[in-house]
C-alpha cells in the first residue's frame, strides 16, 4: 500500500560541522567559500545515504543531526536541500581541496549563509534545550557509545566504533552498532511514535522467541538498545519456503498472544478490535465524502455519494460478518512487510511494533500477503504455499471453510485499517495537504474495488443456496 519509488537524484549541500558546531567545513571559491555538496537517491533513507556519499567524496565520517529538508528561510527554492552533520573525529585534517573554517566566515552565496546561520541557531536550541529533541544537537553519538559501553559491558560486548545510522532527526534515531559479538540497535522514537518503546518491551516480555531482545532502556532519549536478530530479511529471500516459515510464525505468534489483549494495549499497542472498526465507518466516510469533493482533478473519477452508501453497507457487513466467525483478537501489525522479518534456520523474527496493535489476526497477514502478490518468489504457487502455511496452526481451531470465508473478508476491511489507524484522516490540516487528501481518497476507491470483488465472490455462494 506504499507510494512507487523515485529512481531520480537529489542533491544536497553539506553543513558539516565539529567542535560543538564551531567549525564548519568549506570549499574554497576564490576569496570567498561555499559549502561542500553531494547527490543521493531520492526517497530512499536519506541520513545512511549522505553518510556513503560524503565518505566516498571526502573520505570523511560523518552522521546526521538533522533531517535533510529545507530550511525555512529557503524553502521557496525547491532544489534547494540542506543536510546538517557532524564529523566523527574532531580533529582530523580537512579533506583534500575543503578547509575546517569558524563558523562566522563570510559564504559568497547569500542563500548559504542563512541556511548556515539557521542550522547554528537550531543546534543551539536544540543543546539549550529550547526545542526538543537529543539528536539535533552536536555530540550525542558519542554520548550514545558511552552509555552503550556500559550497558553491554557486564555481557562481555565491546563496541568496535564502527557504525551504521539509517534514520535521524532531532527526535528519533535508527543506529547499528558493531561489536565483538553480535551487532546492536538503537531506537528512539517522538511524535508520534512515542509509544514504540513501551510496545517494545512488552512485546520482548511477553513473546521473546518471536522480538529482539532488549538490553537497555534510555529513557531520557524514549530509546532502547536491542541485540541484532540472527538471520536475512524477508524481502531479499527468493525462496518459498522462508516465506512460508515466516507466514507459519506469524500465526503461531498470534495464537500465543491470545488472551493476551490487556496486556498488549497496556503496553501501547493500538486497539483495531473490529467492534472499535464498526464505530469509525460512518465518521471516515463522511469525511471521504469532503475529500472527493474537495478534489480538483477529474481523473481519476471521485466517488459519489451513493458509492459511498454502497461501500458503508460493504464495510459494515464485512466486519460483522469477520467478528462472527469468531475468530479471537490476537497481536496485530499495521505495517506488516517483508523488510521487518528476519528468518533464519532456527527462528522467525519481527521487527518495528510503532504499528503494532489488537485486531483480527487475519489482517494483519493479508499485508504480507499484498507484499507477495508484488513479489518475485520462485516457484509455482507461491502466494497458495504460503497462504496454507499461515492458515494450518489455525487449522486447530477453525475448519477450512471458515478460514478460507474469513480470508475472503480481510481484503476490504485491512485496506480500511490501514486508512483509519493513524488517526490522519480526522485532522483538518489533512484536506489541506494535497499529497495526504489524495492518498485516503486512492485508499477509498481500492476500498469500494475490494467491496465489489467481495459481492461478486459472495455470488456464486448465495446461488448455491
Amino acid at each position: 500500500m506504499n507510494a512507487p519509488n523515485d529512481t531520480g537524484q537529489d542533491t544536497y549541500r553539506l553543513i558539516i560541522t565539529r567542535r560543538a558546531g564551531s567549525e564548519i567545513l568549506v570549499v574554497g571559491n576564490g576569496p570567498d567559500w561555499s559549502l561542500p555538496r553531494t547527490e543521493i537517491p531520492s526517497r530512499q533513507r536519506p541520513a545512511e545515504q549522505l553518510a556513503a556519499a560524503i565518505r566516498k567524496t571526502f573520505e570523511l565520517e560523518t552522521y546526521c543531526l538533522f533531517a535533510p529538508t529545507p530550511l525555512p528561510s529557503v524553502r521557496r527554492k525547491s532544489n534547494s536541500n540542506y543536510a546538517v552533520m557532524e564529523s566523527v573525529k574532531q580533529n582530523d585534517p580537512a579533506p583534500s581541496g575543503t578547509y575546517w573554517m569558524p563558523a562566522g566566515i563570510h559564504y559568497c552565496d547569500v542563500e548559504e549563509a542563512r541556511a548556515v546561520s539557521e542550522a547554528l541557531g537550531e543546534m543551539n536550541s536544540h543543546a539549550m534545550g529550547e526545542k526538543p529533541g537529543p539528536f539535533g544537537r552536536a555530540g550525542w553519538l558519542r554520548e550514545l557509545f558511552r552509555w552503550t559501553e556500559e550497558e553491554v559491558a557486564p555481557l562481555g560486548i565491546r563496541l568496535t566504533g564502527n557504525f551504521r545510522q539509517l534514520n535521524a532527526s532531532p527526535t528519533f534515531s535508527l543506529i547499528r552498532l558493531e561489536t565483538n559479538s553480535v551487532a546492536l540497535w538503537f531506537k528512539a522514537t517522538g511524535k508520534p511514535n512515542e509509544h514504540e518503546v513501551a510496545v517494545a518491551l512488552s512485546l520482548a516480555r511477553l513473546f521473546p522467541r518471536y522480538v529482539p531482545r532488549v538490553l537497555g532502556i534510555h529513557s531520557a532519549w524514549n530509546g532502547w538498545l536491542s541485540a541484532e536478530a540472527p538471520g536475512t530479511e524477508l524481502d531479499e529471500i527468493a525462496e518459498c519456503s522462508a516465506w512460508e516459515r515466516a507466514a507459519e510464525s506469524l500465526a503461531e505468534l498470534q495464537i500465543s498472544s491470545i488472551g493476551k489483549c490487556s496486556e498488549l494495549l497496556d503496553g501501547k499497542c493500538k486497539d483495531l478490535r473490529l467492534a472499535r472498526l464498526i464505530g469509525w465507518i460512518d465518521p471516515f466516510l463522511a469525511r471521504m465524502g469532503e475529500f472527493m469533493a474537495a478534489q480538483e482533478k477529474p481523473s481519476p473519477a471521485r466517488l459519489a455519494k451513493s458509492d459511498l452508501v454502497s461501500l458503508r453497507e460493504a464495510l459494515t457487513e464485512g466486519c460483522q460478518l469477520l467478528k462472527s466467525f469468531g475468530l479471537p483478537d490476537t497481536l496485530g501489525h499495521i505495517d506488516f512487510n517483508p523488510g521487518n522479518i528476519v528468518v533464519s534456520a532456527e527462528s522467525c523474527v519481527f521487527l518495528d511494533w510503532a504499528e503494532g496493535c489488537v485486531s483480527n489476526p487475519f489482517l494483519t497477514f493479508e499485508y504480507l500477503r499484498q507484499h507477495i502478490e508484488r513479489s518475485s518468489l520462485k516457484g509455482p504457487g507461491a502466494g497458495a504455499r504460503i497462504t496454507a502455511a499461515y492458515l494450518r496452526p489455525w487449522g486447530a481451531f477453525f475448519s477450512p471453510e471458515e478460514l478460507q470465508r474469513a480470508m475472503s473478508i480481510a481484503p476490504l476491511v485491512a485496506v480500511f485499517v490501514y486508512a483509519v489507524a493513524s488517526g490522519r484522516w480526522r485532522s483538518p490540516e489533512t484536506l489541506r495537504d494535497a499529497a495526504a487528501a489524495g492518498y485516503l481518497r486512492s485508499l477509498t476507491r481500492r476500498m469500494y474495488r475490494e467491496s465489489i470483488q467481495v459481492a461478486e465472490r459472495s455470488a456464486p455462494c448465495l446461488e448455491s443456496l
